[in-house]
C-alpha cells in the first residue's frame, strides 16, 4: 500500500486541503509581520524562518544566512554524501516525501518544507499567536488532547532531520511516530506543560552517530531543558539491532540519562554467545515493537487473522509447535542428525534456532523448517510458535501472536516489547535457553493444565493489538487504533512521568486507569482471572469497569459462537482459497463508506471528528479480507499512493476528514 510517492518526477507536491477561514486571517496576519521578522529579509524568498529561534531553514541545495546561495557542485556532492545520498542525482530528485505534507502550509522541496512566511517547522505546524507565543495549527481546531503524556519536539536544523536520505533506511520508526504526535494530540508546543521531550532524529546504524552528537549538542545550547534534567524526561527511538550497544560509548554516556525507545531488551550480558553486552535498562528505557509495514500484511497473513471479530470459526490449530525460518547464521540449511548443525555463525539467535531444530524437527506434532510456501497458513493451524532471537531483536513475536498463535519466546534476559509492563505469560510462553532440550515436556504441561491454553489464545486479541501500529497503517483486527502500539508507547510514559521510580512490572498495581489501558478497557480480561498488566491493587479497582467492552467488543470465545455462515467444504476453518482471498485489486471490493456492521468498539464513544462521530463508527479503515462486504472503508481509498518513507500524513486514522487536515483526525482519547 505504500508502494508509490505522492509526487512524481521533476514535480514539487503541495498538500491540499481545506483552508479555514481563521487560517487566511492567520496568512495574512505573518504576512503583515514579515518586516518584524527575526530572521533577515530575504529568508521566507528561498528558506523558512523559525521565528521561535531567529534561525533561517534552507533546502539542502541551498546556504548562507538568507538562502539566498546554491552550493556549487563540489559542495553538493560533499553534502549530499554526508547525508547518505549516493549521487546528487538521487540528493535532489523531487520525489521526496516531507513530514505531514506540510500541512498545506508550504511547499515540499527535495524533502524539505519551504513553509508560507509567518510558518515554521519540520511540517510547517508552528507559529507564533499574538502575544508571540508558538501555536500548533493555527487558524484549525488543534488543541492538546486532555490525556498525558504531552510531548515537546524539538526543532532541529534541517540538517539533522529533513536533508537526510529517508530511502536508505529500512526502518522509518522515528519519523512515523513523529508524524502521529501531532494528529494524535500528544505535542505540546509549549515546553513548560510537557511531559516528555523529543528528539527526532534516526538512530538506526554507524552512519547515523554524527546526526545524535550533533542533535544533543543542539539541544543543549538552544533550549535549556536538557540542561534541567541532565537529559532525564528526553526520549529518543533507537532502532539498530542490538540498540544501543552499537551507539559509541562516549554518545551513550552523553545520553546515559534520556529515556530509549528500542526494539532490544537485552538486559543482561550474553558476551559469552554472542558477544552481546545488556543495552536495555528497565524502568529507565522501553522496548517497543518492531514497526510491521502494510506491505507485509499479507505475507505474514494478518489480512485473515483469525484474531479479527468477523473470522467465520476457530481454527482448527492441529500442529502442536511450528518454526520456519533462517536457522543457521550462514543462511544455509540445517544438517539433521548431527550437532553441529550448522556450518557457520553459531552465535546467531544465540544459539536458540540450532538447538530447537536440533531436538525437535522430527517430532511429532513439531514442524520446524528452514522455509516455509504455506508460512500464514501454519500459523493459523499451529497452536505454539517459535519466536526467537535474530542477530539481535525479532519480530517473530509480533507475527505469531496477531495469527492467533501463542509465542514460544526463548532467549534468556531479553524482555520482548512492553515487558515487563505488559505480563507476557498471560499470553506466551517463555522457556530458558537450557529449557530447549526439553521443550515438549514444558509445552505438554501447558496443554494439559485445564483452560490454560484457551485463556492464552483469548489474551493474545488484546494483546496483538498493542504490537502494531495500526493508528499508522489501518487495520485488520476490526478496533479503533486506541490501544495500539503508538498509544501503548505514551501510556507507559504517562505512568514513568507520573509515578517515578516505581518499577515497571508494578505499573499496574499502582495506576489502575494503566491497568485498564493494557487490558484494553477491562479490569480483568474478558472477566476472568487473567491480566496482561500485572497484579491489581484490589482497593483501587473499578467495578463500573469490569464489564466494560474491549475494543473488539467481545472476547473470541463469544465471537466462536458467533461465526456467520459454514464452514468451507473440506475444511474446518476460514478457507484459503475463498474467493475473498484472490489477488483482486482491492479498490473492486472496496464498499461505500460508513453504515457496515463492523464490531462495538470502546471507541465509538470517543473516535470524533470535529464534535461529530467518524463516519464508520471509530474502526480504523481495514486491510482485512474479512471487512470487505461490510464495515470499515478498505484502507486502499485513502493509502494508495502514500510515500513509502512517510505514510499518510497523521497516520491512516486520519482516513477521511483528517485526510487533508490532521487537525480533524479522529481522537481516541479525547
Amino acid at each position: 500500500v505504500f508502494g508509490h510517492d505522492h509526487s512524481r518526477s521533476g514535480e514539487i507536491y503541495l498538500q491540499g486541503g481545506p483552508v479555514h477561514a481563521d487560517l487566511h486571517l492567520q496568512r495574512a496576519s505573518a504576512r503583515s509581520l514579515q518586516a518584524e521578522s527575526k530572521c533577515p529579509s530575504q529568508c521566507s524568498q528561498h528558506g523558512t524562518c523559525n521565528e521561535e529561534l531567529g534561525r533561517c531553514d534552507c533546502p539542502k541545495h541551498r546556504t548562507g544566512d538568507d538562502c539566498s546561495q546554491e552550493l556549487d557542485q563540489t559542495s553538493l556532492e560533499r553534502r549530499c554524501s554526508r547525508l547518505l545520498y549516493p549521487n546528487t542525482k538521487e540528493c535532489l530528485t523531487y520525489n521526496q516525501a516531507c513530514l505531514n505534507n506540510c500541512n498545506g502550509r508550504g511547499t515540499c522541496v527535495v524533502g524539505f518544507c519551504h513553509c508560507e512566511p509567518g510558518f515554521y517547522g519540520t511540517d510547517c505546524s508552528l507559529s507564533l499567536d499574538e502575544s508571540g507565543r508558538p501555536t500548533l495549527l493555527s487558524g484549525t481546531s488543534y488543541k492538546t488532547r486532555a490525556k498525558r503524556p504531552h510531548v515537546y519536539v524539538y526543532e532541529l536544523p534541517p540538517k539533522l532531520t529533513s536533508w537526510v536520505n529517508a530511502k536508505r533506511l529500512d526502518r522509518h520508526t522515528h519519523t512515523l511516530f513523529w508524524q502521529r504526535l501531532l494528529s494524535s494530540g500528544a505535542r505540546t508546543a509549549h515546553p513548560e506543560e510537557a511531559d516528555w521531550f523529543f528528539i527526532p532524529v534516526r538512530c538506526r546504524g554507524h552512519g547515523d552517530h554524527h546526526l545524535l552528537m550533533e542533535a544533543l549538542q543542539y539541544v543543549r545550547v538552544t533550549w535549556p531543558y536538557w540542561n534541567r534534567t541532565a537529559g532525564g524526561r528526553h526520549i529518543i527511538i533507537q532502532t539498530a539491532d542490538l540498540g544501543v550497544q552499537e551507539m559509541p560509548d562516549m554518545l551513550r554516556e552523553q545520553a546515559s540519562n534520556a529515556t530509549w525507545l528500542t526494539h532490544w531488551g537485552l538486559y543482561g550480558d550474553k558476551r559469552k554467545c554472542c558477544g552481546w553486552e545488556a543495552a536495555h535498562r528497565p524502568g529507565k528505557d522501553v522496548v517497543i515493537p518492531v514497526y510491521v509495514s502494510p506491505g507485509h500484511f499479507k505475507h505474514f497473513g494478518f489480512i485473515r487473522s483469525p484474531l479479527h471479530p468477523k473470522f467465520p470459526r476457530p481454527p482448527r490449530r492441529n500442529t502442536t509447535f511450528f518454526f520456519a525460518g533462517r536457522i543457521c547464521g550462514d543462511r544455509q540449511p540445517p544438517r539433521t542428525g548431527q550437532w553441529p548443525n550448522c556450518g557457520g555463525g553459531e552465535d546467531y539467535s544465540a544459539g536458540v534456532r540450532q538447538l530447537v531444530h536440533y531436538h525437535h524437527h522430527n517430532r511429532p506434532g513439531y514442524v520446524v523448517l528452514h522455509y516455509s510456501h504455506n508460512y500464514d497458513r501454519q500459523l493459523t493451524t499451529s497452536t505454539f510458535c517459535l519466536a526467537p532471537l535474530g542477530g539481535g531483536h525479532g519480530q517473530r513475536q509480533i507475527i505469531v501472536a496477531m495469527m492467533g498463535c501463542i509465542p514460544v519466546t526463548i532467549g534468556d534476559d531479553v524482555y520482548q516489547p512492553f515487558e515487563p509492563e505488559l505480563d507476557w505469560s498471560a499470553f506466551s510462553v517463555q522457556p530458558r535457553e537450557a529449557d530447549i532440550p526439553t521443550l515438549h515436556e514444558l509445552l505438554g504441561d501447558v496443554v494439559e493444565e485445564g483452560g490454560r491454553v484457551a485463556r492464552m489464545q483469548a489474551a493474545l486479541r488484546c494483546a496483538a493489538q498493542h504490537f502494531v501500529y495500526s493508528s499508522i497503517t489501518g487495520g485488520f483486527l476490526g478496533d479503533s487504533g486506541k490501544y495500539d502500539a503508538f498509544e501503548t508507547t505514551l501510556e507507559v510514559l504517562r505512568v514513568m512521568a507520573q509515578h517515578p521510580g516505581v518499577k515497571p512490572q508494578d505499573f499496574a498495581r499502582v495506576d489502575p486507569e494503566f491497568r485498564r489501558f493494557m487490558n484494553c478497557g477491562l479490569d480483568e480480561m474478558w472477566g476472568s482471572n487473567s491480566t496482561l498488566a500485572g497484579p491489581a491493587n484490589s482497593s483501587s479497582t473499578s467495578s463500573s469497569n469490569t464489564s466494560s467492552p474491549t475494543d473488539s467488543s467481545t472476547s473470541p470465545a463469544a465471537q466462536e459462537e458467533e461465526g456467520p455462515g459454514d464452514k468451507a467444504p473440506g475444511s474446518s476453518w476460514f478457507s484459503w482459497g475463498s474467493k475473498t482471498d484472490k489477488d483482486t485489486p482491492r479498490k473492486k471490493r472496496v464498499r461505500q463508506r460508513g453504515g457496515g456492521e463492523g464490531p462495538s468498539t470502546e471507541g465509538n464513544a470517543t473516535a470524533r471528528v470535529a464534535g461529530k462521530r467518524f463516519p464508520h463508527g471509530g474502526v480504523l479503515c481495514s486491510h482485512s479480507v474479512l471487512d470487505t462486504v461490510k464495515g470499515p472503508p478498505s484502507c486502499y481509498t485513502c493509502l494508495v499512493g502514500a510515500s513509502n518513507t512517510h505514510g499518510m500524513p497523521g497516520g491512516a486514522i486520519c482516513c477521511g476528514p483528517g485526510e487533508k487536515d490532521v487537525s480533524l483526525c479522529p481522537r481516541n482519547w479525547d
